[in-house]
């Protein structure tokens, strides 16, 4: 399995990548803000990839982030969603609002993406959700790294249901607060409750 690459990028097209890694060339297909994010890259970049392994092909997906190919290896294990379907709707959506379609159940935002029609953002969401929403480091990785490292976060969440409140407003509420690393239980508790009371 190829888990990554690390190389300079050679070429660089609407929907691909290749990656020089030691002189030999990767050719990755990667979304658009994947694409975007290489391009204002100069010398070595790190794509995280995903091996497609079929009779007639092999197909090298690759990422700009490991958040992002969280995303991917969630949405193709849908009914109906191929790697090109995925990488359209992480094309078209940005993380935080992928994170909020989850959260409020609104299938609407995935119809932004070519190929999702009504039944199918509303079979993304139906098989998704709980797996989405229980990643609640997931969203708050992507401007706080060493969140994900702290059981801060988890402790809050456990006593906040420990309380009564409801999985999906808990994770919504703890989601809004701004954490990092120095994010003390009885702050993010408070502030969580605070959220939580005002109807966030």
């Amino acid at each position: 399995m190829i888990s990554y690459l690390k190389g300079t990028p050679e070429k660089i097209s609407e929907n691909s990548i290749v990656v020089d890694v030691n002189g030999v060339g990767y050719s990755v297909i990667c979304s658009y803000r994947t694409i975007n994010e290489v391009r204002n890259y100069s010398g070595i970049v790190h794509i995280f990839t995903v091996l497609n392994v079929r009779e007639d092909s092999w197909t090298l997906y690759g990422f700009i982030s490991e958040q992002e190919r969280f995303w991917f290896n969630n949405l193709i294990s849908v009914q109906g969603v191929g790697g090109k379907v995925a990488l359209a709707i992480l094309s078209a959506i940005s993380d935080e609002d992928l994170y909020n379609a989850f959260l409020a159940g609104d299938k609407d935002v995935f119809t932004r993406a070519a190929g999702v029609g009504s039944r199918l953002a509303t079979r993304i969401i139906t098989e998704l959700k709980e797996k989405v929403i229980g990643k609640v480091d997931f969203k708050t990785a992507a401007t706080s790294p060493a969140v994900s490292e702290s059981s801060v976060v988890n402790d809050v969440i456990s006593a906040l249901l420990n309380l009564g409140y409801q999985k999906v407003d808990v994770l919504r509420a703890v989601s809004a607060i701004p954490i990092n690393p120095e994010t003390g239980f009885d702050i993010l508790l408070k502030q969580s409750l605070s959220k939580l009371s005002s109807g966030v």
